[in-house]
């Protein structure tokens, strides 16, 4: 089970970082995500949404669904696909400068035997493009 976690920091407030992560969109984006679908919402909090994405010219789809949330300060979403599961935990934190801290793990099992054998390459893939969505996310919250 790979895990991975980094660190980036946005300029911009708590509150304007916890409704990006309220944005399936901006999820989608993040995972890569062609469509988004089937999106839930309560008093303001992301519950879940469908994805599909085309990875190397197949098809993937799956659910992302908040399994805990603690409103400006944490977020634990499960990713489900086919061969696939994670978990992905986001928290934020207000910096002395007034940025905000976004720190997110990501933990990735295989569900299956054709999933187990490109487990490798696809950590490799992650492992390597982390910073650059955490980057990503660091711009939509500060253009939001």
């Amino acid at each position: 089970m790979p895990r991975f976690s980094d660190t980036t920091f946005a300029d911009a407030s708590i509150e304007k970082a916890w409704d990006t992560l309220q944005d399936p969109g901006v999820w989608g984006a993040l995972l890569g995500a062609a469509e988004i679908s089937d999106i839930a919402v309560e008093d303001g909090l992301l519950q879940s949404s469908g994805w599909m994405a085309k990875i190397g010219g197949t098809e993937l789809s799956g659910t992302m669904h908040v399994a805990e949330s603690e409103p400006g300060e944490r977020m634990l979403m499960r990713i489900q696909a086919e061969e696939w599961r994670g978990k992905i935990e986001v928290t934020i934190a207000a910096e002395d400068d007034g940025r905000t801290r976004v720190h997110a793990r990501l933990k990735l099992e295989a569900d299956g035997f054709t999933a187990m054998l490109a487990l490798p390459i696809v950590s490799a893939v992650i492992g390597r493009h982390l910073p650059d969505r955490m980057a990503e996310l660091a711009e939509f919250i500060e253009s939001a």
